[in-house]
């Protein structure tokens, strides 16, 4: 009788011994395959991110770059010339710059890059009834930077982050560094147009990869920690004084439901809320 009960006690000893072993090994099983995913990710994200390259323009009539006021080298229109018909192409709306040296300032310029819009013939869609169209227009003789829209570039840019893009240019153009101001006026003008999903997940990707691995290495931390952790508990330890089951149950009886009618006015529909869109144009001076 002795002999049996030892041999019980370490058969039970023996499992719970098998059981933390096997508990401890697949859990580093599951951390190692875990980091093995983290890195195929890791892997295949980097292989698609990779800067997007300016596409030759389209065969068309259409200038992107109007260079009036003679700011920029042949080769600087050029490369803006291709990168606005690559961007006007992924955004579906045109992308335009425009110098000149006419003295004109704020509606007065607007409307001038309106007629020039429309003589043009600026707008991504032509069957459109509005040209989906936005234009970064500098005056070098009144000093003004302007941007006007039109079309899907007005209702899809909110005012102020179109007066951004003319606080983020400015100062380039201060210093004179004028290809660098349309180049960051095209890059900025993407963020808000670009709706593609590859564009949008590889958008700020380098932080976005950063915060993902932290996460990783966090959490095959606290799973390497959690497998190595001692076992405290076997099956005898919620049988041991016998199990015990208790039944209970809940009835449906009824429901009730109250209704009230809401009273609105008439007299008034509401106005516009602050939303997207902006009014047309924003601009500054340098």
């Amino acid at each position: 009788m002795i002999r049996e009960r030892i041999d019980r006690a370490k058969a039970k000893s023996d499992c719970a011994a098998g059981f933390k072993l096997n508990t401890g090994h697949a859990g580093t099983k599951a951390a190692v395959f875990f980091a093995v995913v983290i890195a195929v990710v890791f892997m295949v994200c980097a292989s698609y991110y990779a800067p997007v390259k300016a596409a030759a323009a389209e065969n068309s009539q259409k200038n992107y770059v109007t260079d009036d006021a003679g700011i920029l080298s042949d080769s600087e229109e050029n490369r803006l010339e291709k990168s606005c018909a690559s961007v006007s192409k992924k955004c579906k709306t045109d992308i335009v710059i425009l110098t000149l040296k006419t003295g004109l300032d704020g509606s007065r310029l607007d409307s001038y890059v309106r007629d020039f819009i429309s003589e043009g013939g600026y707008g991504y869609d032509s069957s459109s009834s509005v040209p989906d169209v936005i234009v970064y227009v500098v005056d070098m003789n009144s000093r003004a930077v302007r941007v006007v829209t039109s079309g899907r570039a007005q209702t899809d840019i909110s005012q102020s982050n179109l007066q951004g893009i003319v606080d983020k240019t400015k100062k380039r153009l201060t210093d004179g560094k004028y290809y660098k101001a349309c180049d960051r006026y095209i890059e900025l003008t993407r963020k808000e147009l670009d709706k593609s999903i590859s564009y949008r997940l590889f958008l700020y990707f380098p932080i976005k990869l950063a915060i993902a691995a932290a996460v990783a290495v966090i959490s095959v931390l606290v799973m390497m920690r959690t497998a190595k952790s001692k076992m405290t508990v076997n099956g005898n330890t919620y049988a041991k004084d016998g199990a015990r089951i208790h039944r209970r149950e809940d009835r449906f009886i009824n429901t009730t439901v109250t209704t009230r009618k809401i009273q609105t006015s008439s007299g008034s529909k509401g106005g516009g809320g602050g939303g997207r869109g902006n009014s047309g144009s924003a601009g500054g001076h340098f």
